[in-house]
């Protein structure tokens, strides 16, 4: 069997209020589902890695074969629960640890 190949994606969430991991992993889920069904959502395999709630800024992974149609649902998410949201992709790598180490790297 074929090994899955991933994409990591480094998000930043933005809105007047602060968000837990499991509020943006539910949205992510919930509007993927809402735009592709439980079918594209299987495909794409949004995974949440890690969430730092004082920045709301995260790592995101899915299939490296539907990348487009995931940065089509999180530029689709426009609240979370009931306030306005909007989610942003900052990079996207084949590697968590670039992505960690840009953040690193960041002031």
């Amino acid at each position: 069997m074929r090994q899955v190949r991933r994409r990591y994606m480094r998000l930043r969430v933005t809105s007047e209020r602060g968000y837990t991991t499991e509020e943006v992993a539910e949205a992510v889920q919930k509007v993927t589902r809402h735009l592709y069904g439980v079918h594209g959502l299987s495909n794409m395999s949004p995974l949440l890695i890690e969430f730092d709630e004082e920045k709301q800024a995260g790592i995101l992974r899915c299939s490296h074969t539907h990348l487009r149609q995931m940065r089509a649902s999180l530029a689709y998410i426009t609240s979370i629960g009931e306030s306005a949201a909007a989610i942003t992709v900052e990079r996207v790598s084949g590697t968590i640890r670039s992505l960690r180490a840009l953040e690193k790297a960041e002031p």
